[in-house]
């Protein structure tokens, strides 16, 4: 595949891959969220002796992506800081929210919900959901770029957990120079991709 070929792949790809995750069933995405929030507590309890102090980054669930709210708000009642991604200004860096259960929320870009504290916070760990993925670690997203600038802006980096669907594997996503590789790739059947 020549370079100028890839965008009109991962676009097509990416289609397919949204197609496939909203066709399955509810009940099996709620199980693949259980899965998943299963091996994210491993995988917590490994790097970091469980999630007490640390400051955890999911996100606000769209397009059929694994609902790990519940799991954010077992980290809270843990003793977890935790927070939410939010796009401030469009194409520029994330910016991260604190985020508890029962925080007040407001529209953001997209209509996606994010906390309305305007606080910003830096995690330790963050989540990114995954539409599709590869074994070098690679994610492929919505196509705005944003977990690619947010991971490049960050200092100190956190450790990203990319999440989604074992169906969502593909051979490469053909990486381009932005892309950056996620430290792990956590699925439904367990960690994936552990780098480092």
């Amino acid at each position: 595949m020549t370079p100028d070929q890839v965008p009109a792949w991962r676009k097509a790809e990416r289609e397919r891959l949204l197609a496939e995750r909203a066709a399955r069933p509810l009940a099996a995405r709620q199980d693949e969220a259980a899965a998943l929030a299963r091996h994210l507590d491993a995988l917590l309890a490994a790097r970091f002796s469980g999630p007490a102090g640390l400051v955890v980054s999911g996100y606000w669930p769209i397009k059929s992506e694994p609902d790990l709210r519940p799991w954010l708000t077992a980290l809270h009642q843990q003793g977890a800081r935790t927070a939410l991604p939010v796009v401030e200004t469009r194409a520029a860096p994330l910016v991260f929210r604190p985020w508890a259960p029962g925080a007040a929320m407001e529209r953001g870009h997209w209509n996606i919900l994010v906390p309305a504290d305007p606080a910003h916070i830096i995690p330790q760990v963050t989540l990114a959901p995954l539409v599709g993925w590869d074994r070098q670690g690679y994610r492929l997203g919505y196509g705005g770029g944003y977990f690619d600038r947010t991971l490049a802006a960050l200092a100190p980096r956190p450790l990203v957990i990319g999440v989604g669907s074992q169906a969502a594997e593909i051979e490469t996503i053909h990486p381009q120079p932005h892309d950056i590789p996620l430290d792990a790739i956590v699925t439904g059947e367990g960690v994936q991709v552990l780098r480092g």
